[in-house]
């Protein structure tokens, strides 16, 4: 398992929190996904066997955030 930091500033709520962690949830090769609002930031334990960062950026992207 490897693990990637998003800074995601477009979280600003706890419903944006679960839509977010649910959606990288549910995505094959993500093994745990933990979301600071603090700190805007997402982190995502994977299996690089199975998914790489750039596919996880993008299903964040595409819920309509921005990371940066």
């Amino acid at each position: 398992m490897e693990t990637v930091t998003f800074n995601v500033p477009s979280i600003t709520c706890s419903n944006c929190s679960n839509k977010i962690q649910s959606a990288l949830g549910s995505m094959q090769g993500v093994n745990n996904v933990a979301i600071d609002l603090k700190t805007q930031s997402v982190q995502v334990e994977y299996n690089p066997d199975t998914i790489n960062p750039q596919e996880i950026k993008k299903e964040i992207t595409t819920m309509g955030y921005e990371v940066i």
